[in-house]
């Protein structure tokens, strides 16, 4: 996996001043996809020797053309917490002989998963559709910020129901240079979240859909052991 989000990079605000100049979005009356997603502080709820854990899966309709599907898993473990209140945390992304090199970070406020499920999405869409990386990155964050939508969902964690908001955005969708994307510029991403779910993040999901019935379908998904999105 490239680093087009750097684990390193999430210390403090999840990047939000950085990746989003977010500030001002913050202040807002009504909560937005850059507050929901950057502003909140997620490890809050979360105490030194708690692992959030997420399965992930990765299906595909053309394993010969995009690769086996499989599932794995990616647990971030709170080691300690520092006395401003931030934590520090190991990043394990899959196993066995998939493993990537664990991370150790500190000066954390905000759950890296996010950061995980933004780097393979940009990733994945290069993968699929070509083009250059900061480019659709940074057409990625321009959704983010002007172009989401966000519903409220039901969130089940354990034997509790509780509230979540969705936020979904097609960040290609209307790109300019939408016609050079071999047909996956209509691809959508959405993340759930809940203040109630440790760590936030309940379900982050990569729809890869292509204009062309022909063509291969990705779909991949982290999803939080044991929290399930009422539909």
């Amino acid at each position: 996996m490239s680093n087009v989000f750097s684990l390193r990079r999430v210390a403090g605000t999840m990047l939000a001043a950085a990746i989003l100049a977010s500030s001002a979005y913050a202040q807002a009356p009504k909560a937005t996809a850059v507050d929901l997603l950057f502003e909140r502080k997620h490890l809050e709820n979360v105490k030194a020797g708690d692992k959030l854990s997420y399965r992930f899966s990765r299906d595909v309709t053309k394993p010969d053309l995009l690769g086996q599907p499989f599932a794995d898993d990616v647990t971030v473990d709170i080691r300690k917490i520092a006395a401003d209140g931030t934590r520090e945390v190991d990043v394990r992304i899959f196993t066995g002989e998939r493993a990537r090199d664990p991370q150790v970070i500190d000066g954390m406020t905000g759950n890296p998963i996010l950061v995980i499920f933004l780097d393979r999405s940009v990733s994945s869409y290069v993968a699929l559709a070509g083009g250059k990386v900061p480019y659709l990155k940074d057409r990625f964050r321009s959704a983010l910020r002007d172009r989401a939508t966000i519903e409220p969902v039901k969130v089940k964690l354990g034997d509790k129901t509780v509230d979540g908001h969705r936020v979904t955005i097609s960040p290609y969708s209307s790109d300019p240079n939408a016609s050079k994307m071999q047909g996956y510029e209509n691809s959508s991403f959405s993340v759930v979240v809940s203040d109630a779910a440790p760590g936030h993040f309940v379900e982050l999901s990569a729809l890869y859909e292509n204009t062309k019935k022909e063509a291969p379908r990705l779909e991949e998904k982290l999803v939080m052991a044991g929290a399930e999105v009422l539909k």
